[in-house]
C-alpha cells in the first residue's frame, strides 16, 4: 500500500466519524448545563442534591434531608424550572395521555403529578415527555416509574 492511498483511507475514515464525534460532544455538553442548572436550582433553596437524573430534555434530583424535589425541562420556548416541597405534598403518580396515529396507540405525555395536601392549591405535574418535543421515547418511562417510587418512599418517611 503506497502512501497516498494511506491517507485518503485516513481522510475518509476521519471524514465518516466526525459527524458521531461532534454529536456526542454537543450532548455531552447540553447535559453538563443541564445538571449545572438544576444543581443551581437546588443551591438557591439552600438544599443539595443527593440523587438526580439527566434524560433526554429534562433533569430531576431530590434532596432527601431537607424533602425538596428539583426539576428542569428545556423547551422550545425555554427552560422550565420547578422546585417542590415534599412536605407539602400527599400523594404522587404517574399520569399518561395517549394518540392514535395511523391506528397505532401513541404516548403522547407522560406526567408525574403531585398532589398536594391543600385541596385548594393545584397539582404539580412535572413533564417527563411529550411527543411534541420528542417523537421517540429514550428512557422515560423507566425513568418516570423510578422516581414515581422513589417520591413514593419519601412521601412514606414524612407520615
Amino acid at each position: 500500500m503506497d502512501l497516498g492511498t494511506a491517507i485518503v483511507g485516513i481522510v475518509c475514515v476521519t471524514a465518516a466519524a466526525m459527524p458521531f464525534v461532534l454529536t456526542n460532544k454537543n450532548k455531552k455538553k447540553k447535559e453538563k448545563q443541564l445538571l449545572n442548572a438544576i444543581k443551581n436550582l437546588a443551591e438557591q433553596q439552600h438544599c443539595q442534591l443527593t440523587q438526580h437524573e439527566l434524560c433526554g430534555a429534562y433533569a430531576i434530583g431530590i434532596d432527601t434531608t431537607k424533602n425538596f424535589l428539583f426539576f428542569q425541562l428545556n423547551t422550545n420556548e425555554g427552560p422550565k424550572q420547578q422546585y417542590i416541597d415534599l412536605s407539602t405534598i400527599k400523594n404522587c403518580n404517574v399520569s399518561s395521555s395517549n394518540k392514535i396515529i395511523s391506528n397505532n396507540n401513541i404516548i403522547d405525555r407522560l406526567d408525574l403529578e403531585l398532589i398536594s395536601t391543600d385541596k385548594n392549591k393545584p397539582s404539580f405535574l412535572l413533564e417527563f415527555y411529550s411527543f411534541d418535543l420528542s417523537y421517540q421515547l429514550s428512557g422515560e418511562l423507566q425513568s418516570i416509574e423510578q422516581w414515581n417510587n422513589l417520591i413514593q418512599k419519601q412521601l412514606s418517611k414524612n407520615e
